[in-house]
């Protein structure tokens, strides 16, 4: 120990006399070691943290998409033959505005047990259980439990919030608890402000209500295992009690063989530890690239690292041959330098978490969108502090074993010669070669990568829609707290709609249940007798429902046939108009299919004919990546889910000030009806939303390949430069001997483009060899483009060329009398 304090002390000492090299060590550290914690974190914080709960590892999820309440109250009713308890949730936004336009924040509905389920107590007040559960509200009315975030936001953190009114959907209900700060519920990434029990949902939705709906599916169910029984064997049992849960499920207008469809599918059971999150499925493998990616940045900034370590043991051979001279052993003077390379390590860790904290909520607000946000638990836990302690010492190792292992080659005697003379060697030297060489080849892979995600981004946002998104304001109404009964519910948006075109600045304004690349999505089966014999899924088509000039405010091509008018009213022949997609594929060999029918197939085994009357172009529907796919649009004035809650005006604006056109729209469907609540976004926003991946990949790749670019740019100099320091009194003579500055130049940046070629040509193998992990996320692009391939080995050898260019321009000024004489 006491030698250890000495070479602790003479490290310290060592590099306060290089505090130039060390504070760029330590900086070029920071950052790589930052970027690779702050994705580390939200990957801990998505797949590897276990709910903050009680005795996580016991939950499990059923797993097979979403259920219907009555499955939920069927197995409610027989868990206790199962598991040690159970619950379902829904997430969801509440809308807590008094009037005009809405106020969401995240929340869910929960079954009265999942608090009792998870273990999780309220730091005030209580939580609702089974007696508040009911239909209509238990003993207390309508409850709530909110967060400890919305309690101290919306209320000030004063004790006498329990007992006061929140509103949901301009429905009251009493709040009885608030939620500790750690729990956000059982769905990763998503914060539940508000929870209500799953009863109130009547409450709120009135006569849209899911609860008694057997193929509305919403609910997702999370239960406990028993104590000491397994996964399989609760499966197992679970299977058990599923003919009577599915027998009394069924939906009752559905056809016999989709009923028997319905019976058949066994439940299955997976490990909710880590709760259960569409986030995790949707960001999982780009986040885990984006760690390789960082990784390797933080290798080519280990490898100049180590660069400027060997040279600065370089110039500290005279020192260390003297200290071997004097009886020190060579390990002695390699755990020393390790020491060194080790505080350097730990110090660039230490500034890097706090870089990883700043930088992870940063990421984890370009995860967000205008219509979800993103919370996750970012704090930093053991395998934060592992994950970063690790990387601290590897890194260490790579960097510091170059100049440490040159120990071997440095000899007592040096220290009798005259300082400055025959201090390198050519192994060395052959050292930092290597070290260029791999950078370069790094560098190459996280450019094509760069290149590759940055391709997909532009082709996606520069792609034709089918639809014109420039001035378009979206207008999600609520009329679910409206007076007016659902059958009066079309007369109502027509009367909404004529107040929105009157407001100054709208010059279009239509209404749909569908908006493009939106959250909401509708299909049918298509028969077309005497068409294709298609079965299944292959029958499937996205299906909307739109006013009259829906095309014409959202700018997409009319081909054949005519728009919706007056005719298209309730009781009249059922109509539709098709795009391109549909024709090719439910009418491949029909010169005009205006005037052809159709028929939708129903679970009732009903069908309902369509006759066409208008053709228009191809337009997204589900997401810009998607190619067309088949979709049918009809009157909304003559479909039944017009009685829905919820429609979107889609309107033309002319005004360049949103926020003043939104405050008038608000206040114009205020007029028409107070029990309406909107909610506004640009369809722009929408589709900006859509990309978030392909923003974020080509973003954070994008900076990272041009840093990667930049650290190889200094590393070549850095080699360069050392080489020419070295061979000045060869160029002092070839100079005095008749040859060229150009030819010397060309001498020095001979060897450069050789360096150069070969870290192209190990990087172009590096990049064909990565490309398979990258395909499922390109667009547009081949995952082995040689354009994109050879585009980033002309970038980088032109950047190399011109970081060997600077010493090679320095070398061809050098004074050849100088030289000789200096050396």
């Amino acid at each position: 120990m006491s030698a250890f304090r000495v070479d602790l002390r003479d490290a310290w000492r060592s590099l306060r006399a290089t505090p130039v090299v060390a504070a760029i060590c330590v900086l070029s550290l920071a950052l790589g070691i930052g970027a690779n914690t702050a994705l580390f974190s939200i990957l801990n914080s998505l797949l590897l943290k276990s709910l903050p709960v009680q005795d996580p590892a016991r939950l499990v999820l059923i797993d097979d998409g979403s259920w219907t309440n009555p499955i939920w109250e069927q197995i409610r009713d027989r868990q206790s033959e199962v598991f040690d308890g159970a619950f379902a949730w829904c997430s969801l936004r509440f809308d807590l505005s008094m009037h005009g336009e809405s106020d969401f924040v995240p929340g869910a509905y929960a079954s009265g047990d999942m608090f009792e389920v998870l273990g999780v107590a309220p730091v005030l007040g209580r939580t609702f259980t089974a007696r508040d559960d009911v239909r209509g509200g238990g003993p207390d009315g309508p409850v709530a439990v909110i967060s400890e975030s919305l309690w101290r936001q919306r209320f000030g953190g004063t004790n006498d919030v329990i007992g006061r009114t929140i509103t949901l959907s301009r429905q009251p209900f009493t709040i009885i608890g608030v939620l500790p700060a750690h729990f956000f519920g059982p769905e990763i990434g998503r914060a539940g402000d508000v929870i209500v029990p799953i009863a109130t949902e009547a409450i709120i939705d009135g006569a849209g209500s899911m609860l008694d709906k057997r193929s509305a599916w919403w609910l997702d169910i999370m239960a406990r295992l028993k104590p000491g029984q397994t996964i399989d064997a609760a499966a197992t049992a679970l299977r058990g009690i599923q003919p009577q849960v599915r027998a009394a499920t069924i939906p009752e207008n559905w056809g016999k063989k989709d009923q028997n469809e319905y019976l058949s599918p066994p439940f299955t059971l997976v490990s909710a530890a880590t709760g259960e999150s569409n986030l995790r499925t949707k960001f999982e493998r780009p986040l885990t690239i984006l760690l390789v990616v960082v990784g390797l940045v933080l290798v080519i900034a280990c490898a100049n690292i180590a660069n400027l370590l060997i040279a600065r043991a370089s110039a500290r051979r005279h020192e260390l041959s003297l200290r071997l001279a004097l009886g020190a052993t060579r390990w002695r003077i390699a755990a020393q330098l390790l020491l060194e390379s080790l505080i350097l390590a730990l110090a660039g860790a230490a500034a890097g978490l706090f870089i990883a904290q700043w930088a992870s909520q940063l990421l984890v607000r370009q995860l967000a969108t205008s219509a979800s946000t993103v919370t996750l638990d970012l704090a930093i836990d053991w395998r934060v502090l592992m994950f970063t302690t690790g990387v601290a010492v590897v890194t260490a190792v790579i960097f510091g074993l170059a100049p440490a292992a040159g120990v071997g080659r440095i000899a007592p005697s040096e220290a009798l010669k005259e300082r400055g003379r025959g201090v390198t060697g050519d192994a060395r030297f052959g050292v930092r070669n290597m070290l260029v060489i791999a950078q370069i080849g790094l560098s190459l892979a996280l450019v094509v990568g760069a290149g590759l995600f940055v391709h997909t981004f532009a082709t996606l946002t520069s792609r034709p829609a089918g639809f014109n998104a420039d001035g378009l304001l979206l207008a999600q109404v609520d009329v679910r707290r409206s007076a007016v009964a659902p059958d009066g519910r079309l007369a109502l948006y027509e009367r909404l709609r004529e107040a929105a075109a009157a407001v100054p600045g709208v010059s279009m304004v239509t209404a749909s249940i569908v908006t493009p690349v939106g959250n909401i999505r509708w299909n049918m089966e298509v028969d077309v007798p005497d068409g294709p014999k298609l079965v299944g899924r292959e029958r499937l088509s996205w299906v909307n429902a739109i006013t009259p000039g829906w095309f014409a405010t959202y700018g997409t091509r009319l081909e054949g046939g005519r728009d919706f008018d007056e005719r298209d009213r309730k009781g009249a022949p059922a109509v539709a108009i098709v795009n391109d997609a549909f024709v090719r594929k439910f009418f491949p060999n029909v010169a005009s299919p205006i005037g052809r029918t159709f028929n939708e197939r129903l679970p009732d085994a009903s069908n309902t004919s369509y006759e066409i009357v208008g053709v228009v172009e191809d337009s997204a529907y589900t997401s810009l990546r998607s190619e067309p796919s088949p979709i049918v649009y009809e009157p909304l004035a003559q479909t039944d889910d017009a009685k829905g809650s919820a429609l979107s005006y889609s309107l033309r604006v002319r005004s360049t000030s949103t926020a003043g056109i939104t405050r008038a729209l608000a206040s114009a469907f205020e007029n028409v009806d107070g029990g309406v609540s909107v909610r506004f976004e640009t369809l722009a926003s929408q589709l900006r939303s859509s990309l978030t991946q392909e923003r974020l990949l080509a973003m954070l790749a994008g900076f990272f390949g041009a840093l990667a670019l930049v650290l190889s740019a200094l590393g070549l100099y850095g080699v360069t430069s050392y080489a020419v320091g070295r061979r000045r009194a060869e160029i002092g003579i070839r100079l005095a001997l008749g040859a060229t500055r150009g030819g010397i130049v060309t001498l020095v940046l001979g060897r450069v483009g050789w360096l150069v070629g070969l870290g192209i040509a190990g990087g172009a193998a590096l990049s064909l060899w990565l490309a398979k992990y990258v395909s499922t996320l390109l667009y547009g692009v081949q995952s082995r483009d040689p354009w994109t391939l050879a585009g980033a080995a002309t970038v980088l050898g032109a950047v190399g060329l011109l970081a060997g260019w600077l010493p090679a321009h320095r070398a061809s000024r050098v004074d050849p009398t100088t030289a000789l004489r200096t050396e």
